[in-house]
């Protein structure tokens, strides 16, 4: 009896290159969890559909030159932490705020979001 044929591949981080439709000179990069190849082109082609955007390549996170391995990039849909938007097409916003040794790690999808979280967590 052959086990292998019943054994899933485990999840990994993949990494995704593309850029917008609009602007062919800015390549941005994501990563996200799949369980094997046909996984990840389901997760990469239905990206490209909902964004519009133009993919230029995508492998597995381990496969990558190392400059992905230590780079810290960001996933391919987020949240955002003030208003729960669900966001993948900009880059997220970082609070930064660092108040008594206390790092806030909370990614937003706009400025506005940003400057509220600013004044509801941390000012008032």
């Amino acid at each position: 009896m052959d086990q292998g044929s019943d054994v899933e591949p485990p999840e990994e981080y993949w990494v995704i290159a593309f850029f917008k439709s609009y602007s062919k000179n800015k390549t941005y990069y994501r990563q996200f969890m799949a369980a094997g190849f046909y996984e990840a082109f389901d997760t990469v082609m239905t990206f490209s559909e909902k964004t519009s955007c133009q993919i230029l390549w995508y492998k597995e996170k381990r496969k990558c030159d190392s400059k992905f391995t230590k780079l810290g990039i960001p996933l391919l849909e987020s949240f955002c932490t003030f208003c729960n938007k669900e966001f993948n097409n900009i880059e997220p916003i970082k609070c930064n705020y660092e108040k008594n040794d206390f790092s806030c790690k909370s990614e937003f999808c706009s400025l506005d979001c940003k400057q509220e979280h600013f004044y509801f967590k941390h000012i008032r």
